[in-house]
């Protein structure tokens, strides 16, 4: 037994059977024997403190029943006493990086000589345990570099190695002992190079998804809505952007008057976003698309308990998620009349209560509402109070209808067509004159959203890059469920509409190609059995 370490044995009562020369003249034996029955109890691995100077132990159970242990004094500053310390599966840890199969290791000496080889390394270059120990790591693994890490100090990280006609990926990595090159430890992070690539694939997809929803936060965020998100060059357009940009930064209450469809969101969003309250999120409520007997506890909150369904720990409503920023009320011409009085309290003093509590609380919001209904026949119907409207009604921004501002429905469509290609992946990039000439016709009950949809609609079932008159043939179908509103000096419905322009593009172009009707059908995009059938329908036409 080597006299020069620190060797300790304990039989089976935990006395001392043997003990080297230096651990016994120390001392030191004595104080194992202690830590083995206190802290070291168990354990394969520990560290200990002797004269101020810590200690790494290491237990192994013999075949006599007996403990061999060995203790290797440590710098106080040593990371491996403060891990054995702090960890009480230290043991098992070090085991598992030795013994891993996923990540076998090979260690050399300064001289190359190898040291250890993980069991899985032993296995797949047909080496007994520990046979390889005590070779040259260059006779023992193929194509290795260990040798030159060991003698260059040099890592070399996600290197390729060639061994047995199979690919891995390896790190060397040189070991330094207060500040010498001592050795160099080998260890295979990837079975194969495909092992790396498909990291990185996923990793990119990752980085893609990522970044994906970063945008739609972006977008959740600022809900388009800017002044850019309102589409048109019309004087009524330009008009309601210079009295958007005027209004925005007043802290007044605004109301939107304009048909369902036109948009009277995207300009209470370009309000906000143009306000000094754009630091905080807008609160949207759509008094129209909830039950009368819930706008009041989604504008106020309600206590817990304060109703059969309700959370217990009561919830927030929209007066206080608005404080500081603004509430846009949609359809403010749905709400109940006993919600409409309780609106006013709050708009005049900014002072609330919850449902089911007596204790007022206050807000800061700016008001912004929205309505496609006409208020003061509704006051005359008393059907709406007129006090609440005069206090909403700050300032009035009119919304056009798309009729009144078909010019606009080119610009409107190339903008449905981009956004539409980039959320679905459509190939669609463009529309035929002729199509859009059609659109421009159209009275357009639904306004924008309406055209929105249509241009949708048509991008989802198109073929090529370009939508013609045939991908708009929906809006007869449509017809003859929807009556479209007369439009000045008309009474005309959309089916009317659609079968007036259409007749005419179609004459215009049979006299553009002489009566050709092969070439007629090809330049309106439509079947020759469709425009066969349309000219049926103009010859019984008086």
């Amino acid at each position: 037994m080597p006299t020069l370490l620190n060797i300790v044995v304990l039989d089976d009562t935990g006395a001392i059977s043997f003990a080297s020369e230096p651990a016994r003249t120390s001392g030191l034996a004595d104080a194992i024997v202690d830590h083995m029955k206190g802290a070291g109890a168990g354990k394969r691995i520990s560290a200990t403190t002797y004269k101020d100077e810590p200690h790494v132990v290491l237990a192994t159970p013999t075949a006599d029943d007996m403990t061999a242990v060995v203790v290797h004094r440590e710098d106080k500053s040593s990371t491996l006493v403060d891990f054995i310390l702090s960890v009480d599966i230290a043991f098992d840890i070090l085991n598992h990086f030795l013994t891993n199969p996923f990540e076998g290791i090979t260690v050399v000496d300064q001289d190359s000589v190898l040291r250890y080889l993980s069991p899985v390394h032993e296995r797949f270059f047909g080496h007994a345990r520990g046979d390889a120990v005590g070779r040259p790591v260059q006779d023992v693994i193929e194509n290795t570099r260990l040798h030159i890490v060991a003698k260059t100090g040099t890592p070399e990280i996600g290197q390729v190695q060639e061994m047995r006609n199979v690919a891995r990926v390896v790190n060397r990595v040189p070991i330094l002992r207060d500040g010498q090159l001592v050795g160099a430890i080998g260890r295979v992070m990837f079975k194969a190079p495909e092992e790396v690539h498909e990291l990185s694939r996923q990793i990119s997809s990752l980085r893609a998804e990522v970044d994906y929803y970063k945008k739609e936060l972006a977008g959740l965020r600022h809900r388009a809505f800017g002044l850019e998100e309102i589409v048109g060059e019309s004087d009524a357009i330009r008009q309601l952007k210079e009295e958007i940009r005027k209004v925005a930064p007043l802290d007044v209450p605004v109301f939107i008057s304009g048909e369902s469809g036109s948009g009277k969101e995207l300009v209470a969003h370009a309000i906000h976003n143009l306000s000094r309250r754009v630091e905080r999120p807008m609160v949207v409520l759509n008094c129209g698309a909830l039950p009368s007997t819930l706008v009041e506890s989604e504008l106020f909150g309600y206590e817990a308990g304060a109703f059969t369904g309700a959370r217990r720990e009561g919830r927030s409503g929209k007066f206080e998620m608005a404080d500081r920023s603004s509430l846009f009320l949609d359809e403010i011409g749905d709400m109940p009349m006993e919600t409409q009085i309780k609106l006013l309290r709050v708009v005049e003093n900014g002072v609330f209560e919850r449902v089911g509590s007596n204790r007022a609380r206050t807000t800061n919001f700016r008001l912004i509402s929205a309505t496609n209904r006409d208020l003061r026949r509704m006051i005359s119907e008393e059907a709406f109070r007129a006090d609440l409207y005069f206090r909403i009604n700050g300032v009035t921004l009119y919304v056009p209808p798309l009729r009144e501002r078909s010019g606009d429905i080119p610009l409107l469509v190339r903008h449905f067509v981009q956004r539409v290609s980039q959320r679905i992946g459509s190939p669609v990039r463009r529309i035929h004159p002729l199509a859009l000439q059609m659109l421009q016709g159209l009275s357009w009950p639904g306004n924008v959203r309406q055209l929105h949809h249509e241009v949708q609609r048509a991008m989802i079932f198109a073929d090529g890059s370009e939508l013609t008159l045939a991908n708009f043939r929906s809006l007869e179908d449509e017809a003859e469920h929807h009556q479209a509103p007369p439009p000045v000096n008309s009474s005309a419905t959309i089916r009317e509409t659609v079968g007036n322009v259409e007749h005419a593009l179609i004459r215009e172009a049979l006299e553009r190609h002489s009566g050709n009707k092969k070439r007629a059908a090809e330049e309106l995009g439509i079947s020759r059995s469709y425009l066969y059938k349309k000219l049926a329908e103009i010859s019984q036409r008086p």
